[in-house]
């Protein structure tokens, strides 16, 4: 547990001088150019998030519609159903 720790605490310390010697040496360059890209891939995930959400929004209407209309056939049937047992007469009648 303690080499553990110890590694992490050089991996630490490694990763911060190699971050000091290249903000030294480059000037900040490569970091504005991350700052850039992340900031380019930010804006691709907002735009395509919204477009995302506005497809589901059009699945969710499309859904709901079709068990607004699943519902009502169901319920002619069940009209339907009861009906033809009226006009017949149900099992109870014999």
């Amino acid at each position: 547990m303690i080499k553990f720790t110890f590694r992490i605490i050089g991996i630490v310390v490694l990763t911060a001088i190699i971050f000091l010697a290249v903000s030294l040496w480059k000037g900040g360059d490569p970091f504005r150019w991350f700052g850039y890209k992340s900031e380019q891939a930010g804006e691709l995930l907002r735009d395509k998030s919204e477009e995302l959400g506005k497809e589901a929004d059009r699945i969710k209407k499309r859904t709901d519609s079709v068990v607004n209309a699943t519902k009502q056939v169901k319920e002619k049937i069940r009209k339907t159903q009861d009906t033809v047992k009226e006009f017949t007469g149900g099992k109870t009648d014999k």
